[in-house]
């Protein structure tokens, strides 16, 4: 795989490489070439050629067949390759990856009280953000989202990851969009192909993770932005969607704000926005973010906890996700050196990070899409400086999402995938212009282009579906979630279950998956009710998250031990009977057996 790898940076590299010889070279007759159709025109034209009313009807009737032809072209290669783009995030979504991740079983926890009381799971009254781990807090936009499918369909993997699915699709058609704005339907057309083959933007679909809510929403809102250079109400509508990154991941706010400053200050000076438009937009996107925005004043200031009608503004006395950003370090100008490290290696080099955010051999964008992102970005720096008028301003607002996301890499401490997933529509998008313009200037490599990342999707996704598939389950809890389930059909009086599921002693990750597994409700959580899967108990007294030494608590009593295999050796055969999940067993007393 590392030869094959190879094998495609050099060839991109070389079609890259070809592309901008091939333009250097056509410049110079170029010119010439210009200069004799500028004369050829002028000639025409004190000329006076008449040109009968039969060929001007006819040509115009050509135009039109050609137009259309064209017209239907286009949209039948979007929705093929939107049909493919969604067909291969679909395929066995839910059970692939295999188990669930601990943070989006929090979110699922979180969301399934929602719908079923208003509440998170600790019965805070529709909080902007959620407290979480306790000594780290989550954003709640993907919780929100998830339930209106929890009110149709119920809490599982499903309904729990079809948000985000939604959210990737929403924002690769919002990318494409923004790329055709720029640069035409073609390099639209192009650039949504790019996203269908992203390694990044497939993973980051099919599993619930809140964090990767907020480059979709983020996209939404530049697509809009864009657009509201032409039309007012477009622009009032990217301000709901840049509000809703606020909810999406923490990181926003350290990007988002400095993103709006820059772009408002560019499009005043550049007289396509008026100061009334700018404030109505300010007045949008505080009137929807504002208590976020609340929130984190009242954890930095120290105060209570607010609870208003509509939502809770919470404080979080433990809190830790300050250590994360760079001013709070002890050594911030070494801490920046790393953070730019850590960009670089993870960003531009691809480097191996967690099994879930990327594959090795593939990185989030293939490790030899490099050059097209350059190729593209330097580009669109061309544009912004030369372009048309129009052209220019778009091209600008695209950069300054790239400096911003770049920033923000460089604030957040040793960022990985998650932490950095802003960046990637950006690049993306760069990939998409920097193939473009060299399939243009030099028809003959799409082929070549074609061919290579034809081959690492077919590769990749042959990698995900079996290999990858398979060693992610263990790092997704697969084998504890099913013991868990089977343990919570048995309706047993008392449960005692390992807390050795993420590392030893985890036991709140025990927590979060076995309320995840048995679809726990909320009031039964909060010992609002003592009833909960055929058993009149209270939650404290029935489920203990602690390794018991199968000593039984009562003879005779209706007990259900989850446990890890490297203790099984405690419960004797015959007295207990084992059920083997994995890396995990069930196991009952004899008289509790069934």
């Amino acid at each position: 795989m590392n030869a094959l790898n190879s094998i495609c940076r050099w060839a991109v590299m070389g079609i890259v490489a070809a592309a901008a010889l091939h333009w250097l070279i056509d410049r110079v007759p170029a010119i010439g070439r210009g200069l004799s159709r500028c004369l050829s025109y002028v000639r025409r034209k004190n000329a006076a050629i008449n040109v009968s009313d039969g060929g001007s009807a006819r040509r115009t009737a050509g135009e039109r067949v050609e137009r259309g032809e064209a017209e239907r072209g286009y949209r039948l290669g979007i929705w093929l390759i939107l049909y493919g783009l969604v067909a291969i995030r679909s395929i066995g979504f839910g059970s692939i990856p295999g188990g669930f991740n601990q943070d989006g079983a929090m979110g699922a926890v979180d969301a399934l009280a929602l719908a079923t009381y208003g509440t998170d799971r600790f019965g805070n009254w529709l909080p902007a953000h959620f407290q979480a781990w306790g000594y780290g807090q989550m954003s709640v936009l993907l919780s929100y989202l998830t339930v209106p499918f929890i009110w149709l369909w119920g809490l599982d993997s499903v309904t729990a990851r079809l948000p985000m699915l939604l959210a990737s699709i929403a924002g690769a058609w919002a990318l494409h969009g923004l790329a055709r704005d720029l640069f035409g339907r073609r390099c639209g057309l192009v650039t949504l192909l790019c996203v269908a083959v992203s390694p990044w933007h497939f993973m980051q679909s099919r599993w619930a993770l809140d964090c990767n809510m907020f480059p979709h929403m983020f996209i939404l809102g530049l697509y809009f932005l864009n657009r509201g250079l032409h039309k007012s109400r477009c622009l009032y509508l990217s301000m709901v969607f840049f509000a809703l990154c606020m909810y999406a991941y923490g990181v926003s706010f350290y990007m988002v704000p400095v993103f709006l400053l820059l772009s408002c200050a560019l499009l005043l000076l550049g007289r396509r926005v008026k100061w009334r438009q700018a404030i109505l937009a300010a007045a949008v996107y505080f009137g929807l973010s504002w208590p976020i925005y609340g929130t984190m004043l009242i954890n930095f200031m120290g105060w209570e906890t607010i609870r208003l009608p509509f939502t809770t503004m919470a404080f979080f006395p433990d809190s830790m996700r300050s250590g994360d950003i760079i001013f709070f370090s002890e050594q911030p100008l070494l801490q920046l050196l790393q953070n730019a490290r850590a960009l670089w290696r993870q960003v531009f080099l691809q480097k191996p990070d967690l099994l879930w955010n990327a594959m090795d051999d593939f990185g989030t964008m293939y490790l030899c899409t490099m050059p097209l992102v350059l190729a593209g970005a330097g580009i669109t720096f061309c544009r912004a400086i030369r372009g048309e008028k129009s052209q220019r301003m778009s091209c600008a607002l695209l950069l300054i999402y790239w400096g911003t996301s770049l920033m923000t890499g460089l604030f957040i401490n040793n960022v990985n995938i998650n932490r950095i997933n802003i960046i990637f529509y950006c690049h993306i998008a760069f990939a998409g212009i920097g193939a473009f313009a060299i399939i243009r200037e030099w028809k003959r490599l799409a082929a070549g282009l074609a061919a290579v990342y034809g081959l690492l999707l077919v590769l990749f996704l042959n990698q995900y579906f079996t290999d990858w598939a398979d060693q992610i389950e263990k790092h997704f809890f697969a084998d504890f979630l099913e013991a868990v389930e089977y343990a919570g059909e048995l309706e047993a009086d008392y449960y005692y279950i390992t807390p050795d599921s993420q590392s030893d002693g985890s036991w709140w990750v025990s927590q979060i998956l076995t309320m995840y597994a048995m679809k726990m409700d909320a009031g039964y959580f909060q010992g609002k009710t003592n009833v909960f899967r055929g058993a009149e108990i209270p939650y404290e007294d029935r489920y203990h998250f602690s390794n018991a030494s199968g000593e039984l608590i009562q003879d005779n009593a209706n007990i259900v031990y989850v446990v890890r295999a490297d203790r099984i050796a405690e419960y004797a055969p015959e007295r207990f009977n084992r059920r083997q999940f994995g890396n995990y067993y069930v196991v009952v007393p004899w008289w509790f057996a069934r």
